[in-house]
């Protein structure tokens, strides 16, 4: 059984990487400023990112389509971000509800004190 799961997993990071190749291959058929924009963006998540960082990746994925969207129809890409990215980027991290380092900290901690807790009963 252990070995099957193993497989899996590998099977399926298989996958998530070739998906990730497509992704980034969309971005680089958008203008050079959605580039910009995107990895200076992509770079933030990943700074707040659990473990491997798959839990971005989606978020990730939905935000180029998103900027394909405002390419297509021609939309400067600050008209469709805003103009502090810095600020965008922040509020889609809190939208996207992924784990960061401080709930892992967090969640180590509780579990901690929960061990500590239940060895005095």
């Amino acid at each position: 059984m252990k070995d099957k799961n193993v497989f899996n997993y590998f099977k399926q990071m298989y996958a998530d990487k070739a998906e990730y190749k497509e992704q980034m291959a969309e971005l680089k058929k958008l203008p050079h400023d959605y580039q910009v924009v995107y990895k200076e963006i992509q770079n933030f998540l990943w700074e707040f990112t659990a473990g491997s960082g798959m839990d971005m990746l989606e978020p990730m994925y939905e935000l180029l389509a998103f900027f394909q969207e405002g390419a297509n129809n021609q939309v400067p890409i600050l008209d469709l971000v805003g103009e502090d990215v810095g600020e965008f980027a922040e509020n889609m991290l809190h939208e996207i509800q992924a784990k960061t380092r401080i709930n892992e900290l967090k969640r180590k901690m509780n579990e901690r004190v929960a061990k500590e807790i239940n060895k005095e009963k």
